[in-house]
């Protein structure tokens, strides 16, 4: 059974995705391998060159997810690399087939996208879902349609080709311990790349 989803590369230094731009919501997906517990903090740091705004470049932080053949679910925190008006953060649910989510909540404007250094941060604790930028809360939802799963990264490409190495992660963390403000400072449960 062929995925419906891209999948990830790494070069030294950098994770980055492999869509070709011209397929809708097939985003670039990598999940991290384990058991996970259910509260789950994720931290990357975003690399961002060459963006333009007439194309949709998202960097994506995975809480709970799980990735099957033809079947993605879970949640989404995606940043747009952009710092325009155009901007935007978004937490979304997948729920299962291609093309198939739900936004959980959404704000646009040049203070909720990302350039190259920023970093993003996504937690889940319980039902509630925090979207962070270098430390600021910027957006928050509450869902409770998925209690476990996996913890990853994803990217998404719309409306250019060729310009995938142009944004992704430079470093990425993950753990399964609450975060700061609900326990003592989480550990890293894992480095990638």
């Amino acid at each position: 059974m062929a995925r419906d989803w891209a999948n990830i590369r790494t070069a030294p230094g950098l994770a980055f995705g492999t869509e070709s731009g011209t397929v809708k919501y097939d985003d670039s997906t990598a999940l991290l391998a384990g058991n996970w517990g259910p509260d789950q903090t994720i931290e990357a740091m975003v690399h961002s060159v060459n963006q333009s705004d007439s194309a949709f470049e998202e960097v994506e932080l995975r809480l709970r997810s799980a990735l099957s053949a033809h079947r993605a679910t879970g949640y989404e925190v995606n940043f747009r690399c952009s710092k325009t008006r155009n901007a935007y953060t978004q937490i979304v649910r997948w729920n299962g087939p291609l093309g198939r989510f739900t936004y959980l909540n959404t704000a646009s404007g040049s203070q909720y996208g990302v350039e190259d250094g920023d970093v993003v941060k996504a937690t889940i604790v319980g039902t509630v879902i925090t979207a962070y930028i270098n430390g600021v809360r910027v957006l928050q939802a509450a869902d409770s349609a998925y209690p476990a799963g996996s913890p990853g990264m994803g990217f998404y490409l719309e409306g250019a080709r060729g310009s995938n190495a142009d944004y992704g992660f430079t470093g990425f963390t993950a753990t399964d311990r609450p975060p700061a403000e609900h326990q003592g400072e989480p550990r890293p449960a894992s480095r990638v790349p």
